[in-house]
């Protein structure tokens, strides 16, 4: 049996987060598998994330404070903007432009995602 713990995980910085694989791409991940899982905390503080999309994700919200997600079919037509609460699941479907935000500088979002794939793909333009 393998047990994952968070604290033990290396963190990734990337544009508005820092994220953490527990399952996913070997030499990246705590433990190699055919999907991903994760964890990601965003907030002001690591920057503006960009609008991006990637295949199907699935979010597990842990805990948020003035997060917002705003997303759309294009990334010209991100119109939809929805307020985030820790206990709620977002899917992102493939291709749907997202990008996280929020209406305070000491706002964040935590949560655990889950790709079918071994990492996100994630794609901008």
């Amino acid at each position: 049996m393998d047990h994952v713990r968070k604290e033990d995980l290396k963190e990734g910085k990337m544009p508005g987060r820092v994220a953490a694989a527990a399952f996913g791409q070997e030499g990246i991940a705590a433990i190699p598998a055919e999907c991903f899982v994760g964890y990601a905390a965003f907030a002001p503080k690591y920057g503006q994330m960009k609008p991006h999309y990637h295949e199907d994700e699935y979010m597990y919200i842990v805990d948020a404070k003035d997060a917002f997600i705003t997303y759309g079919p294009t990334k010209d037509s991100m119109n939809t903007r929805e307020a985030l609460k820790a206990g709620e699941i977002i899917w992102a479907k493939d291709g749907e432009w997202h990008l996280f935000d929020f209406d305070s500088e000491d706002g964040f979002l935590s949560i655990i995602a889950f790709f079918g794939v071994p990492v996100g793909h994630t794609k901008e333009e």
